[in-house]
């Protein structure tokens, strides 16, 4: 399937983005190493030859994380954390608040400007397939350590008003009908706007389209997403998204919203994509009173290539054997299942051969 352009920015401008939010901050830069030759095979990545922790100076690694306040930025600190308590002496991990989320923890990392980052695995494969946009090459130096840290849900709001007017019940009937709509999605480049021209992808139409129907689409913040809808400047969102995300848990407690759920049809188109199918329980958003049977993405870890396979090792078990440590420092990490932890469709991207290592020695799926 291939998106059109306005689904995603370019990734020259997220990068050049990122790095001008980095050299505004306080955070050190990431010392960078040259990165060992690689051979991706779709499901692990092998190198040349194993490279120790004792063969490189010990430091501070850089995480990138969403900014300071945000649930990616508590879950981020929590992970670096209760890593800090079990790496090798003289290594430990520090959370810079650099990244846009969405793809941009990836591409941090895979540029040199992070050691580790926050990927999503929908984003991630396209990246390591080279079809996140076309023309850009696979991404090469960087690879995942564990999947599953959290999960973010389609949710398809319309505003009570459009619903009552126009007497429609689903995404599918009023893209049907060709019914003029403003349509609110996150910004371009983010997560939840790649989801959301996908979706669209799959039934059928693009953004141009429903402006052609004299319709409109605002690529925006949460908090702007949610205003629009509760001024009724906007009529739907479409969005992926943490359960109880603030801009829209306030939203639907004080406006009324509609929740549609997608065709079987739109469910299979994004499970082929890499989805996870799951049931959105019921009461996640005020009015919500039923479980709506929806999509996911996974959000996973990815580290450079050029990290020691005995350090990342560590940071692997570190992880997935603490899991009661990190629900203790951020709730949302309950969600987090450590035996699936190795699960190509929970990454996206090849397995470091430190975390592979691991996963062989624990005798889990990887």
């Amino acid at each position: 399937m291939k998106l059109k352009k306005a689904a995603v920015t370019l990734l020259a401008a997220m990068v050049a983005s990122a790095t001008l939010i980095g050299c505004g901050s306080n955070e050190k830069p990431a010392e960078t190493t040259t990165a060992p030759a690689t051979e991706s095979t779709g499901t692990e990545t092998t190198q040349a030859a194993p490279v120790s922790a004792g063969e490189q100076t010990p430091r501070v690694l850089t995480f990138a994380s969403q900014s300071v306040g945000s649930t990616a930025y508590a879950k981020t600190a929590a992970l670096a954390q209760v890593m800090n308590k079990y790496l090798p002496e003289g290594w430990s991990v520090e959370t810079s608040p650099i990244s846009s989320g969405g793809p941009a923890g990836t591409l941090l990392v895979e540029t040199g400007q992070t050691d580790m980052g926050e990927g999503i695995n929908i984003s991630n494969k396209l990246l390591v397939e080279g079809t996140y946009q076309e023309g850009v090459a696979p991404v090469q130096n960087v690879s995942s350590i564990l999947g599953g840290t959290d999960y973010a849900y389609y949710l398809i709001m319309f505003t009570g008003e459009f619903k009552k007017e126009h007497g429609v019940t689903t995404l599918e009937e009023v893209i049907e009908k060709k019914i003029p709509f403003r349509l609110v999605t996150k910004a371009n480049g983010s997560a939840g706007e790649l989801g959301a021209a996908q979706l669209l992808n799959i039934i059928g139409i693009t953004y141009d389209d429903i402006t052609s129907w004299g319709g409109e689409v605002y690529h925006i913040a949460p908090n702007e997403m949610a205003d629009m809808l509760k001024e009724n400047r906007a009529d739907i969102s479409i969005d992926i998204v943490g359960l109880g995300q603030a801009a829209m848990s306030e939203l639907t407690l004080t406006k009324e919203m509609y929740f549609p759920a997608l065709s079987e049809e739109s469910l299979n188109g994004l499970a082929e994509l890499g989805y996870v199918i799951k049931d959105m329980p019921a009461n996640s958003w005020g009015g919500q009173t039923e479980v709506i049977k929806t999509a996911t993405n996974s959000a996973n870890i990815t580290v450079s290539n050029s990290l020691p396979d005995d350090l990342v090792y560590e940071m692997t078990k570190a992880i997935v054997e603490h899991k009661d440590e990190l629900v203790e420092l951020v709730p949302v990490m309950e969600q987090y299942t450590p035996e699936f932890s190795g699960e190509a469709s929970r990454n996206g991207l090849p397995l470091h051969p430190g975390a592979i290592k691991y996963y062989e020695e624990a005798g889990l799926e990887h």
